[in-house]
């Protein structure tokens, strides 16, 4: 029997002996395609050719490419678990030709590797090509020896491949292949006819051949390209349920490994019938640990929020297996040792891997516990068998449940869920936060007056801050408020986290103080104050505030090097999440699951400046984005690039695209001061930093806080650290002094207020108000180590609006009395709440003029 390992890499083997290119599998998560959640199919890193927006390096090409299909167009998140060859993580299998060979080829190579390398069996396999596809239909009849019977066409649905609604597109010839009568789940039942395409799992689909040969326009036409594309994928998974002899997916030792291991750490034997909780867990971890792997990270929105919401169901899963604390990041290994030896980027990642797992996980089980509570409250207020979408929302929202866990917890209580109003809920939450964003810039509601109909602007401020340059439209209000567009800009308009520049604009009969830039729609919009003149097409000066942009740039800089020397530091895990520079301060988000150490903080400082010193050039480069990722250059995860892009370079230590603006060398920057570490948000950290100037001035605050410390204890500031250590000693010293004075004090009031304690029906009662500042619950202690058959409630005024009271009842009257309940009833004369342990309890209230009237009722109180 073949392994995995063996059939992906005799499918490499084979076509690299037909002389092939082996090119590596791309990121699940994709570093330069927006229009992708994920890499859901091993084309995706070839789109660029097929859109012929860049030549292929190599002709022909081989891949074993790992794709997530969950969430968006593809998604099989619902449906994974439930049968055996739903997978949202897949490996798919693939060979191309970029306007070499073609179908012949790819139909001779397929049948030749599948039945002579492979040794599938020649009957069990059947072809399907496009019923206008004569040449395909005649080759798989010419060139191989498959049963002619086995060769059948079909329409668009299935043996039509298109990228989209447009563009490159063929016809495809699927391989199927017959797992016998007794594989169909639908035997039995009324007209059923089992046949290939014919929604029955006794045929499943191998490999797909896709014959790219025409581009499909806006009217729907087909046009022959000029160059012909093989694109073909056959899913590694269903290549080893054949190959291995099993009934499922899940069966081959791409998973069982993962379900033992889970089995084990449960208790819960898997079985096809009873698996379906090991199968979900086994799919979602190889998909966590490739998607964190490739940059991912779990968040709420976008793949973030896919990736969380996989997590979340795995983690729900591991629940109706009996685990209670988080158990998915143990399986971590297993999966590295399934999968590892092909796909490296696994090594060195999994202390990383195992750590955002498990904390998402303990998080998430924190949520779910308080989530529940949450649900059975709206299960008893809910008329009927359906959730509001507004209850299913409050549940995504405060405790982070998704739709489909809402759904499972319900389906299980007999309930479902209004999805379209939860859906609508979720939109108008959408509208909410657009509407609050103070970024929107929203230029079709300006009152615009056109000087020139050239109403777009070039920006060229990269290298001149001071140019000669035209208003072409503007918008001015009462205030004196203007908004207006150059034809040419030095005024670097807000983007990538970086402000926009302020400066002016002015000729001899005008002067607008420019406050602020920004760019819509592809229009670099001024916003400013009117000081003087009124606004013309003459030719004016426009000026940057340079003071101002080189603060910015030096802070701009050092996000690169900070970025640079957390990954250093904390791993190539790291990853920037977002950032703000300001001419005053620099903020950097990244991901990290856990606080920064102090020594971690000085490690990055001291590496960011170590750069600084050495006064590094700073260059830019326009580029071929292929070749912007050969030279290593980082890109954000989300941000959309062109064909070329702009690479920023700080010599070796640093490469990222970027269309900010830079310093000339390190040296510039003068300066770099970390001020402060915390969290921004759940798996994001956040780090403020100042430069230059501002960063002086932070050294010369602290320096002159320390002398003022020196002073006040009569040291000098080289002094500071012993003599602090001094007075703590001395303070604890005092501090234990008078804890012992305290409880020697309360000791004697104890022993007065048991000696004057009034007698009731079988118990000593002592009821006294204390000061303010006595400890009642110290007093309540006492009363346990010094007296017998006694209740004790001691009260003080914490102000004039509000009581505290403590009540303790000793061992031998706990039989009678509770203390909890008897402080419980007594906050009721306060209106106020409290309650405790038996022994003791503790409440608040108001009313503190009641103190006196309450202490005689005390012993009718008690009795109640």
């Amino acid at each position: 029997m073949l392994t995995s390992k063996q059939i992906r890499a005799e499918f490499i083997r084979f076509f690299e002996e037909k002389g092939h290119t082996f090119v590596p599998s791309a990121p699940v998560v994709p570093q330069d395609d927006p229009t992708l959640l994920f890499t859901n199919a091993g084309m995706n890193q070839f789109k660029p050719i097929f859109l012929g927006q860049k030549v292929a390096q190599y002709p022909r090409a081989v891949n074993s490419q790992k794709c997530i299909r969950a969430g968006g167009k593809h998604n099989d998140l619902e449906e994974v678990g439930k049968d055996g060859y739903h997978h949202t993580f897949f490996e798919m299998l693939g060979n191309w030709s970029f306007g070499d060979y073609y179908k012949k080829e790819a139909i001779s190579w397929a049948w030749e590797l599948l039945t002579q390398i492979y040794k599938f069996p020649k009957d069990k396999l059947y072809a399907t090509v496009h019923h206008s596809d004569l040449d395909a239909y005649k080759l798989w009849k010419e060139e191989t020896d498959i049963i002619p019977d086995h060769i059948t066409y079909h329409g668009d649905k299935d043996n039509f491949w298109e990228m989209g609604d447009t563009g490159p597109c063929g016809p495809c010839s699927e391989i199927h292949f017959d797992r016998g009568p007794d594989s169909c789940e639908r035997a039995g039942e009324p007209d059923h006819v089992c046949e290939v395409n014919g929604n029955c799992s006794r045929y499943i689909e191998l490999w797909n051949l896709v014959f790219i040969q025409f581009n499909r326009d806006t009217n729907g036409d087909l046009h022959l390209l000029e160059s012909v594309f093989v694109d073909t994928g056959g899913g590694l998974e269903r290549f080893c349920q054949i190959l291995q002899g099993v009934r499922s997916n899940y069966d081959t030792d791409l998973f069982q490994p993962i379900i033992q291991k889970i089995a084990s750490l449960s208790g819960v034997s898997y079985t096809d019938e009873t698996g379906v909780s090991h199968r979900v867990i086994a799919d979602h971890i190889r998909t966590l640990c490739f998607a964190l792997a490739d940059g991912g990270f779990p968040s709420n929105e976008g793949r973030g929020y896919v990736l969380r919401r996989i997590l979340r169901r795995a983690s729900r899963h591991g629940r109706l297996l009996g685990f209670v604390e988080p158990f998915l990041w143990k399986l971590v290994d297993v999966v590295n040792e399934v999968m590892g030896e092909h796909f490296t980027e696994l090594a060195g990642k999994e202390s990383f891997i195992k750590m955002v797992i498990k904390a998402e996980e303990e998080r998430f089980i924190k949520t779910l516990d308080m989530g529940l509570t949450r649900f059975e409250e709206i299960i008893k207020t809910t008329d009927g068998q359906i959730i509001s979408g507004a209850d299913a929302f409050i549940l995504y929202d405060t405790y982070g449940f998704p739709p489909d866990l809402t759904q499972i917890i319900a389906e299980e209580r007999g309930y479902t869920i209004d999805l379209e109003g939860f859906n609508n809920e979720m939109n108008a939450q959408r509208e909410r936060a657009r509407s609050a964003s103070r970024f929107v810039a929203n230029t079709d509601e300006e009152d615009w007056t056109v000087i020139s109909e050239n109403s777009d602007s070039r920006f060229e401020g990269y290298d001149s801050l001071i140019i000669k340059s035209t208003i072409v439209q503007y918008s001015i209000k009462e205030s004196g408020e203007v908004t207006f567009i150059l034809d040419r800009t030095p005024f670097y308009a807000e983007s990538g986290g970086q402000v926009g520049d302020t400066g002016k604009v002015s000729n001899a009969d005008l002067e607008i103080q420019v406050t602020n830039t920004r760019k819509v729609n592809e229009k670099y919009i001024h916003y400013g104050i009117l000081l003087r003149g009124i606004v013309t097409g003459a030719e004016v000066t426009a000026e940057v505030d340079s003071q101002r942009r080189r603060a910015i740039t030096r802070n701009h800089t050092a996000t690169h090097l900070l970025h640079k020397a957390l990954r250093s530091v904390l791993g190539e895990q790291v990853q920037q999440k977002g950032s703000l520079v300001t001419p005053d301060y620099l903020r950097f988000d990244f991901t990290h699951i856990k606080a920064m150490s102090h020594d971690e903080l000085r490690k990055v400082e001291r590496l960011v400046y170590e750069q600084v010193i050495l006064d590094l050039p700073v260059s830019t480069k326009v580029m071929d984005l292929a070749e912007a990722k050969s030279l290593g250059a980082m890109a954000l995860f989300g941000e959309k690039y062109g064909d070329n892009v702009r690479v920023v370079s700080v010599q070796d230590f640093s490469r990222e695209l970027c269309g900010g603006t830079h310093v000339s060398s390190t040296g510039e920057i003068g300066l770099f001061k970390i001020l402060s570490e915390g969290s921004s948000a759940a798996g994001i950290r956040r780090i403020e930093a100042v430069t230059g100037l501002p960063a002086y001035e932070t050294t010369l605050r602290q320096e002159d806080e320390m002398s003022q410390l020196a002073d006040l204890l009569s040291t000098s500031p080289k002094k500071l650290k012993e003599k602090i250590e001094v007075v703590l000693q001395k303070a604890d010293k005092l501090e234990s002094e008078l804890k012992t004075l305290t409880e020697k004090q309360i000791s004697s009031e104890i022993d007065g207020f048991i000696s004057s304690a009034t007698s009731q029906d079988g118990f000593a009662l002592v009821a006294k108000i204390l000061p303010a500042d006595a400890d009642l619950r110290l007093y309540a202690e006492m009363i346990h180590t010094k007296a017998k058959n006694t209740i004790a409630v001691f009260f003080n005024k914490k102000d004039e609006d509000s009581v505290s009271m403590v009540c303790a009842v000793t061992p031998d009257l706990q039989t009678r009395f509770n203390a909890g309940n008897l402080v419980k009833n007594l906050a009721g004369e306060f209106d106020g709440k409290g309650g405790g342990r038996m022994d003791t309890a503790q409440a608040g209230g108001k009313h503190p003029e009641r103190l006196n009237e309450v202490i005689r009722k005390l012993p009718e109180l008690i009795k109640q």
